[in-house]
């Protein structure tokens, strides 16, 4: 939690830099594809090894509904109602493969940007992370890492559009490149981003918010691009 405070205090600093760009990558299936689990007991006594992001979503999503739970990240409700949900591999970045096709535009830092890593894990998972960045040789003093534990990311970029606001009443953010093999993560951005009324009086008349989703196809890799501009 402290590692998580100290990088959002320098990215209210860094808004006063002439920034128009945020470049945002997710990291498990989009940096890096790992070997991490999440090893699951429910109430009733019945065990499950969740391999991968579409796994443990699907899980979540149909313990939640059965149990009556209607909220973005429900691991800390089910919890409290007797779910023992192992969450220790995302603390260590687990046995990676680096998933070229993103870390080679990663590796490019174009002026007038900052670049993030903003992820979904919890505990103590930024160092490890920062440190497997510095082995694949990518400048990890230009990336500023963001932890959102399971929370809303489409929250979290709408809370930075706003943080910096012009004389002119818009936000100097123009930009968002986000980078994201989740569906679920890539809808609620769209929704609290590109379709936010809210955030309508302070996007800039040129904001775009520019959305990569990365597919694996059996191992293979590629992107897919979505596009938001404003207005809609």
């Amino acid at each position: 939690m402290k590692l998580l405070l100290e990088n959002w205090r320098k990215f209210l600093n860094e808004m006063e830099e002439p920034i128009t760009t945020l470049r945002i990558f997710d990291f498990d299936e989009t940096i890096a594809h790992t070997r991490s689990e999440t090893r699951v007991k429910a109430p009733d006594g019945t065990e499950a090894t969740l391999r991968g992001q579409k796994e443990f979503e699907a899980y979540m999503s149909q313990a939640a509904a059965k149990e009556g739970i209607d909220i973005f990240d429900p691991v800390s409700a089910l919890r409290e109602i007797g779910y023992e949900i192992d969450l220790s591999d995302f603390s260590i970045v687990k046995d990676p493969e680096e998933i070229t096709i993103i870390t080679d535009i990663m590796r490019a830092f174009p002026p007038d940007s900052k670049t993030y890593i903003m992820t979904a894990r919890r505990g103590g998972s930024l160092g490890p992370i920062l440190d497997y960045l510095k082995e694949i040789e990518i400048d990890h003093h230009q990336v500023r890492p963001i932890a959102t534990h399971g929370e809303s990311k489409g929250d979290t970029i709408a809370h930075m559009i706003g943080q910096k606001i012009m004389p002119d009443g818009k936000s100097n953010i123009s930009r968002i490149e986000y980078y994201e093999d989740s569906q679920k993560n890539i809808d609620d951005v769209l929704r609290k981003v590109c379709e936010n009324p809210e955030l309508d009086e302070i996007k800039p008349v040129d904001f775009e918010l520019i959305i990569n989703k990365v597919i694996n196809n059996e191992g293979q890799y590629n992107i897919q691009q979505i596009e938001c501009r404003y207005p809609n």
